[in-house]
Parts: structure tokens; C-alpha cells; sequence
């Protein structure tokens, strides 16, 4: 009887799920035709601060019930401590090696990769994804075959680190479910991305626990378990083929290493996975055999049926249905330490128990008599460290090293041309040896205390902090763009250029250092210079770059410069809506105010992505075209809107007096108009100089000789006002 009521429920089980897989014989793989397939990754997420995972601390009982009806795989390992490459080969079931994205800045996934979604999409899928980092921005490539893909977040200015910009992972949650509210009734692949628990650490007081780390986990698994209720409304839950992982681990202080990047231990690469099968077929399975993050995406494809060909990950299909799996060497690098400091990359290897980790002083590990990686058994086990290392050389014979693109003879000129030098770079691939990190950790944690202090606004600290450093580590490229943007906050511009000098002398065509350097140029009155600096950006960076071009022309009043350079940024990036109101603007000057209007409302679309945002003239354009084509109700709605966002815009006030003027209605152009001076914490002589400019043009000579007045009485030496 017990034997029947088990077939009875395995039967019901699979009744409810659209192609349930049949019960596994021996190592046959599973397949769920047209299943549904939800893949979330938690960023920074170390497996041994789960419970599920053994932890006595935290708080996750979403992830504790998900995994008491699936299969969770004890050592997964990540290819890259780092959210980009690792997310990329997380999606590509590839190497860094191979998709050649190997670190967050200066990479993106090449257009010819065929991601997950990609082959997904022409498997019949919808695919939708909704990210929380700016460092998985849709620029980066990785959102490629997603039909939707929300990465709607609001970019800190220059001085912030664009890799911890964010979102609460509740907005991502959100943005999600609407996506997946509208597709629950088709074949359906959603991607969610949560950058809790990322530093910095903050989770809200309702997850406080004595560890923000592990608070800012409980807060995650809260925000699944929101995602899963969603799921679950749909009628989604227990049809999908469930999927959550982590890109990388963190550090916290373990072999001196606060955060993650610049180690392969076990802290920074062992990670969750976790794999609930429709109907939780093979649910409260545990497989301890190691496995990559490049095995998600051939499993996902293979349990629906999709090609998995030109991937080096496995599909670990067999395995959910079987439960045996036997070890195979994982491969893991950071090239981090040596793109940013000129000090020795890594590169690791785990073979069931043991890690080796190569590197100028190189490291074996026995994890399963010592999971925390304290003893080095390099001298002792030299077999076991030459086979692994042996393993690795031919795993990365043949890989280049491909830094972000090189600067060419023509830009190394311009840049000398410009006073600056090239000739420090970092030595070539083949060139000396570098220094064990290590033996730099230290210094590192120095630079991120410096980080911490630039993100209180201790500008003046940041600098005496990064002296030492500098002088030890003269190829720290972080840390002189650090002190660069500290700098600049204090006004010491002079200085300021000469240290993003010292930055393009180890990466001269680091487009962040040339946009920043064409930004103080023109505040500093020097369009030339510039302008050079901004062509040498648009190198790596066109989007940005031509944007930055165009802006520069439109301040010169080059209209059809500022436009062409607009439309390149949008060749590459279609999302680019500053460049969309530069189109509006030269459209506008040029008196074609159709084209103007639909530029204008194009990048207004655009910048609802970014709502705290602030383009001025954005909405005010859109109205003076729109009055002048007869839509004055339109305009006037227009016009208020730039007031809401910007009280103190003239064009907004001028605009919108201008038309209540051309209406008789003169009260409100008046209020309107002088509301300027109001809107203002400290009103200039050109801000009075603008509202009896304006009284003047509008024929208001009653109200132009009183504002006249109030002017003279502030700015008695300004001859405007006499």
C-alpha cells in the first residue's frame, strides 16, 4: 500500500505540470518541454552563510523550504569573484577564458555570444530579466536575447563607484513580476538579479541581525519569497524549473580580504545552487561533487530540449534525476589585482578536495580537512599541485590576456600632445614578474578605507590617506583616479588634472579619466582640450563619449556638430537620452519643431529610467515647440513640468509667462516670471538680469522698470540696472 500511494502522488506530482518529466532511469536526463524557467542570482552570497548550507546564524526560511523540495549542490564554484564575468558566464555556460570578459570595467559580452536567453528566445521562450547593479547595465552586453530587460537604476554622479550603484532589490522584484504578470501564459524565461548582500551592508531595520552581511541575506531571501508568491499567484511555482545561485562570495576579513576580487579562496567562489525541478521531481537531493557556474546554463537548456552546443559548462541533467555525479576539475581566475594594480593575476583549480591556486607563491588546499583554506600544503603534496597545475597551464594555453582596448599610435600621440605621458603602462602579458597579491592585501584594504572615506565626503582625508599608497604602488590606478575625483571636490583643479594624468599613464584610453577631464576642461573655459578628451573616450566608451561631444558642441552653438555627435551615441545606445534631447534642441534651433517634439518626448521616455535625473530645458523645449505648432495646452502642461523638476529653470518661467502673455492672462506671467528670483537660494544680477529682459521683450514696461527697480537696489554698480 505504502508502494502505491508513492506512484499515486508522483503521478498527480507530474499531472499538473506541463511536460513533466518522466521519473529517471538510471542516468537518463530529465526533460520538461516548454517549463518554465526562473533563474535568480543573488549577488555576493556565500554558500556557508545559508542554514540550508549549514550556518547557525541568518535568517532565510524562503531558501530553506525551496531547498527542502530540490536539489542543492554543495560545492558550486564561481569562474570570476566579480559580477560582470561572472554573471557572463553564468549566461554563456563559457570561461572567461572563452567569452572574454574578465573584469566589471572596460568588458562587455560580444554581440555574437549566444546567452542563455539568446537561445532560449529562439527556442520559443519570452524572455524577461530585471537587474539591481549598474555593473549588469544593458550596455554591458549581458542583456542580450532578453525581449524585456529592466535595469532601470539611478547613476551616481562622477565622484560614486559606479561597480556599488544599486537599487533595493524590491523595485527589481516589481519590475519583474509586471513582466511576468503579462507572459505567465506562454513559455517563459525570467532572469532576477538581487545585489543584496553586496557592501555596502544596510539592510533595513526590519532585517537587522548582529551581522549586516548576514542581515542584508535574510533581506534577500524575504524579496524571493516575494518573487515566489508571484509565481505562485500565476500558477508558475510548481510548473518551473526554479534555479537560484550566486555570482561570487565575499570575503569578510578571511585571508585579509574585506569584500571579494582579488582572492580565489573557497570564501569568495563557493557559492549556492539550488535546482527545483517541476512538481519538486528529485526534490531533497544533495550533491557534493564539484561544479561551475558555467553548468547552469547547458542544464536549463537541456531540460527543455534547447541546444546546449559551444558551451564548456555540463548539463548536470542527468544528475537532478539521479543524484550521482562525480567530481571534475572547476577552473577559476581574477585578473582584478592585475588590471587595476599591475600586480599577478590568479588562476585556481578544484579537483574534489583539493583547491590549488596558482599564483608567483602558489597555494593547495585540502578542503575537506580544512574547509577555511588556512594550511598550505604546496611543499608537501607536490604531485598533487603538479598534476593541478599542470591541469591549468593547458586549460589556459593559447588564452590572451586581453586588457580593455589599447590605446593606438594616433591617441598615444594625442595624449602627449595634451602633456600627458604614456610610457608607465603596466608591463606587457610576458613581462616581469608581478607582485603576489598576497603580499598586497594590505595595501588593498587601504585603498578600499580611502573609498570609504571619499563615499563620506572626506575629500581632504581621502588625499593624505592615498599618499603613502601612491608612492609604493605608483601603478595604482584606482587609487590615483580616487585622489583625481577627491580633488576635483576640493577644488584643487590644477592638481586634480595632473593626477588623472597619472591615471591615462597606466590606461590612456580609460574613457571614465577622459570624460572627467573633458568636463573640467570646459568648466575651465578650454573647449578645445575638451573636446579632444571626449574624442578619446568615445575610443571605448561611444555612447558616452559622443554624448559628451555633442554637449560641448551645443554649448558652442555648433547645432549640426552637436547633432551628428548625438546620433552616434545613439548608434550605440539607443537608451542615451541626453543625446535624444541635444536632437530635440538642434532640431528646435533650427525652427523644425515636429522632428524637435518627437525628440523631446523620445528622451523623455527614455529618462523615466532614471526619474531623479535632472536635463534642463528638457520639458521647457518640448512646450516652445508645442506652442509654436498651435498646441498651447499641451505647452502649458510642458512648461509646468519643468518647474516641478526644476523651480529655478528660466527657460520654464520665460517660456510659460511668454504664453500666458500671448493669452492675456498677464497676473499669472508676472507671478510666474518673478517666481524666478524666488525659486532661487541666492539670486544673481543675472537671474533679475533675465526677469527684466524678459518683462522687456513681453512689452510689460510697467513691470520691467519695477523689477529694474528691485534689481538697482541689489546690484547698484550693474549698469543693466541703472
Amino acid at each position: 500500500m505504502r508502494l502505491v500511494r508513492l506512484v499515486l502522488a508522483l503521478v498527480l506530482s507530474c499531472s499538473v505540470v506541463s511536460g513533466c518529466g518522466q521519473p529517471p532511469r538510471g542516468d537518463a536526463p530529465l526533460r520538461f518541454p516548454n517549463a518554465p524557467i526562473v533563474l535568480v542570482s543573488i549577488d555576493t552570497l556565500r554558500a556557508d552563510h545559508l542554514p540550508l548550507y549549514g550556518y547557525r546564524s541568518g535568517s532565510t526560511p524562503t531558501l530553506d523550504r525551496l531547498g527542502r523540495d530540490a536539489v542543492v549542490f554543495d560545492n558550486a564554484y564561481s569562474q570570476v569573484p566579480l559580477t560582470l564575468p561572472s554573471h557572463a558566464s553564468l549566461l554563456t555556460g563559457r570561461l572567461p577564458l572563452h567569452h572574454g570578459v574578465r573584469d566589471n570595467i572596460g568588458y562587455a559580452v560580444a554581440a555574437d555570444e549566444r546567452t542563455l536567453a539568446v537561445r532560449l528566445k529562439t527556442a520559443g521562450y519570452a524572455t524577461g530579466g530585471a537587474v539591481s547593479a549598474f555593473v549588469l547595465r544593458r550596455q554591458t552586453g549581458i542583456a542580450r536575447g532578453f525581449d524585456a530587460f529592466d535595469d532601470a537604476l539611478t547613476i551616481a554622479g562622477s565622484g560614486e563607484s559606479l561597480s556599488e550603484t544599486q537599487r533595493d532589490g524590491a523595485q527589481t522584484v516589481e519590475a519583474l513580476g509586471r513582466w511576468l504578470d503579462e507572459h505567465a501564459a506562454q513559455p517563459m524565461f525570467a532572469f532576477l538579479h538581487l545585489y543584496e548582500p553586496h557592501a555596502p551592508y544596510a539592510p533595513p531595520p526590519s532585517h537587522a541581525l548582529e551581522s549586516p552581511y548576514d542581515g542584508e541575506i535574510a533581506y534577500a531571501d524575504e524579496l524571493v519569497g516575494r518573487f515566489f508568491d508571484r509565481l505562485s499567484t500565476r500558477g508558475l511555482f510548481d510548473r518551473a524549473i526554479i534555479v537560484v545561485v550566486s555570482d561570487h562570495g565575499e570575503g569578510l576579513g578571511e585571508h585579509g580580504e574585506a569584500e571579494h576580487g582579488l582572492f580565489l579562496y573557497r570564501e569568495a567562489l563557493r557559492v549556492p545552487l539550488i535546482v527545483r525541478l517541476p512538481g519538486g521531481v528529485g526534490g531533497g537531493r544533495r550533491i557534493s561533487a564539484s561544479v561551475a557556474l558555467t553548468d547552469v546554463a547547458p542544464t536549463l537548456l537541456d531540460l527543455v530540449g534547447a541546444a546546449t552546443d559551444g558551451m564548456d559548462g555540463v548539463s548536470l541533467g542527468a544528475a537532478l534525476g539521479s543524484g550521482r555525479l562525480d567530481d571534475r576539475t572547476v577552473y577559476s581566475e581574477t585578473l582584478y589585482p592585475r588590471l587595476h594594480f599591475g600586480w599577478s593575476d590568479l588562476a585556481s583549480a578544484v579537483d574534489g578536495r583539493y583547491h590549488f591556486v596558482r599564483a608567483p607563491r602558489a597555494e593547495l588546499y585540502d578542503t575537506a580537512t580544512d574547509p577555511r583554506e588556512r594550511t598550505n600544503l604546496a611543499a608537501e603534496r607536490t604531485s598533487t599541485m603538479t598534476a593541478l597545475g599542470g591541469w591549468l597551464d593547458r586549460t589556459t594555453a593559447g588564452s590572451v590576456v586581453a586588457a580593455p582596448v589599447a590605446a593606438d599610435a594616433e591617441a598615444r600621440e594625442r595624449l602627449r600632445a595634451l602633456g600627458y605621458t604614456t610610457s608607465s603602462a603596466p608591463p606587457s602579458q610576458d613581462g616581469g614578474v608581478r607582485a603576489d597579491p598576497k603580499d598586497k592585501v594590505a595595501a588593498y584594504e587601504s585603498l578600499r578605507r580611502a573609498q570609504r572615506l571619499a563615499a563620506d565626503g572626506r575629500d581632504a582625508d581621502v588625499v593624505t590617506a592615498l599618499a603613502p599608497l601612491l608612492a609604493s604602488d605608483a601603478d595604482m590606478l584606482d587609487g590615483w583616479e580616487l585622489k583625481a575625483k577627491s580633488l576635483v571636490k576640493l577644488g584643487r583643479t590644477s592638481d586634480a588634472i595632473a593626477a588623472f594624468g597619472r591615471v591615462l599613464a597606466i590606461d590612456p584610453l580609460k574613457p571614465e579619466t577622459h570624460l572627467a577631464l573633458a568636463r573640467i576642461f570646459a568648466l575651465e573655459h578650454d573647449p578645445a582640450r575638451a573636446r579632444q578628451h571626449a574624442e578619446l573616450a568615445a575610443r571605448r566608451d561611444p555612447a558616452t563619449g559622443y554624448e559628451v561631444l555633442a554637449e560641448l558642441m551645443l554649448d558652442e552653438n555648433k547645432v549640426a556638430e552637436a547633432a551628428t555627435f548625438a546620433q552616434r551615441s545613439l548608434d550605440a545606445d539607443r537608451s542615451r537620452y541626453v543625446s535624444e534631447f541635444v536632437l530635440g534642441v538642434a532640431a528646435q534651433r533650427a525652427g523644425r519643431c515636429d522632428e524637435a517634439i518627437a525628440a523631446f518626448r523620445r528622451a523623455i521616455e527614455r529618462k523615466r529610467a532614471e526619474p531623479s535625473a535632472v536635463v534642463r530645458n528638457l520639458h521647457a523645449g518640448l512646450a516652445d515647440c508645442l506652442a509654436r505648432t498651435g498646441h498651447e495646452a499641451e505647452a502649458e502642461q510642458e512648461f509646468k513640468a519643468e518647474l516641478a523638476e526644476i523651480p529655478s529653470s528660466p527657460e520654464g518661467r520665460v517660456g510659460l509667462a511668454t504664453l500666458y502673455r500671448s493669452q492675456g492672462r498677464d497676473a499669472e506671467a508676472r507671478t510666474v516670471l518673478g517666481g524666478l528670483i524666488a525659486a532661487q537660494p541666492q539670486p544673481n544680477a543675472d537671474s533679475y538680469g533675465t526677469v527684466v529682459h524678459a518683462f522687456t521683450v513681453l512689452g510689460d514696461t510697467q513691470a520691467a522698470r519695477e523689477w529694474a527697480a528691485k534689481a538697482h537696489s541689489r546690484f547698484p554698480s550693474d549698469p543693466r540696472f541703472r
